[in-house]
């Protein structure tokens, strides 16, 4: 059976030649390769059909090398040739991609045996296999929110930074059967396999390009299909490597409205500006890229918010935890506590009183034991006076009379200068009454 391609330029590049999808197929090795050129970059058909033929000539299903081979592969698109418009308001914009590089998608499938498939895919080109009882396995994407969601893509400066890595890229095996067909397919034409899957079969019975150009304008006009370039390559398992290649003729092109020059125009004017479809096309396609970045914070954005969430709830537990099992005591156990503590201090009070008075007791001692011994005065005739040295119990009962008629002193057993002079204070006042 043979291999058949299918392909139609979006109406707003008119022409055929301006079709940004790219494909490449070896017969000989049963390799094959697509990748659809984005809008929005600069000169991405060259980079698409490059990417393509490259692959099919050197097939690999190892991400690393095939980042590798191309990274080697931007020197070749950035050598190629390239006139800017006359207008210099294009060119300017023009000059503005090409700093952004070319970008493109890519899927590339090799038949190692007769019914079996390596795949390597980035992007949002996809691939269907459908069977004899018309059922149908998509990968890399499943529905149409995955592939929307969608945001890699092989672009020629993130290659020289450095910035695509094993990641942009899916792999898979896949097991077929004789009679399986393989269908790969650009975005637009996958968005809508993936929401009518009915449309496969409508897809696989084009024969001839009348019959591709109805299909795509009727899906045009009824808004289900994306105005954007078609490609589809149909595989069948068992090919005989034929290519039968559906697509315009050399004289087809769709109508071409009247192009306005694109001449800057004051902030404040008034009157709307009709867009040609090209334009529109492009303005839509910046949105889309303006659209996937917000998508980007929008997930940066929620994995932060629930980052913080659960920082709140740990701190929550904490502080619950920290209520709940903290020690708790009845009042009697403080009462308990003040009292002890209070007669712990009364305790260590008397204890410094009483070794205040022994040091001074010392002192004292210390004090008459280191002046030499004075002679008997001659004039007078008498000793010196000293302090009597009495047992701990005279010196009690002395303190407890000193007590009772009314000094302020302490019944400690202690007996100093001081207790002498206020004992003989008291003799003397006694004496006296």
């Amino acid at each position: 059976m043979n291999i058949t391609v299918l392909q139609l330029h979006k109406r707003a590049s008119y022409e055929f030649k301006h079709i940004q999808d790219k494909y490449a197929i070896n017969s000989e090795t049963n390799t094959f390769a697509l990748a659809d050129g984005t809008t929005q970059s600069f000169n991405s058909e060259i980079w698409a059909e490059i990417i393509t033929k490259g692959f099919v000539t050197n097939p690999t299903f190892n991400a690393f090398e095939l980042i590798s081979t191309f990274t080697k592969q931007v020197s070749e698109y950035k050598s190629a040739k390239f006139e800017f418009s006359t207008n210099p308001a294009k060119a300017s914009l023009e000059r503005a991609k090409q700093n952004k590089g070319g970008t493109a998608t890519f899927i590339g499938l090799h038949f190692t045996t007769k019914n079996k498939i390596e795949l390597i895919s980035c992007g949002d080109t996809n691939l269907f296999l459908q069977n004899s009882e018309n059922k149908s396995f998509a990968f890399p994407f499943t529905d149409v929110d995955s592939l929307d969601a969608n945001n890699n893509f092989i672009n020629t400066e993130q290659l020289i930074q450095k910035k695509i890595d094993e990641r942009f890229f899916k792999l898979i095996s896949i097991e077929c059967k004789s009679d399986d067909k393989i269908i790969i397919a650009t975005d637009a034409l996958s968005r809508l396999i993936l929401k009518k899957p009915a449309t496969l079969s409508e897809i696989l019975k084009i024969e001839d390009f009348n019959q591709l150009n109805d299909f795509c304008l009727k899906h045009w006009e009824s808004k289900e299909l994306q105005e954007d370039d078609i490609t589809a390559i149909i595989i069948p398992t068992q090919n005989n490597g034929v290519v039968k290649r559906i697509e315009p003729p050399t004289d087809f092109s769709f109508p071409k409205e009247k192009e306005e020059e694109f001449i800057p125009t004051s902030l404040q004017q008034k009157k709307e500006k009709n867009y040609s479809d090209m334009e529109m096309n492009e303005i839509r396609n910046q949105f889309k890229g303006v659209a996937q970045d917000f998508h980007q914070v929008k997930k940066k954005l929620k994995l932060q918010e629930m980052l913080l969430m659960v920082a709140i709830s740990l701190l929550m537990v904490n502080i619950l935890l920290m209520y709940f099992f903290k020690p708790t005591h009845s009042k009697d156990e403080i009462s308990r506590y003040k009292a002890n503590l209070e007669n712990i201090i009364n305790e260590k009070e008397n204890t410094i009183g009483d070794l205040n008075s022994e040091i001074q007791t010392l002192k004292s001692k210390l004090a008459v034991n280191s002046q030499p011994k004075e002679e008997p005065s001659k004039e007078k005739g008498v000793q010196s006076k000293t302090t009597p040295i009495i047992s701990k119990e005279d010196a009690i009962k002395r303190q407890k009379e000193l007590i009772k008629a009314g000094y302020e002193v302490r019944a400690d057993g202690i007996w100093g200068v001081n207790s002498e002079k206020i004992w003989n204070g008291y003799l003397q006042e006694k004496k006296d009454k």
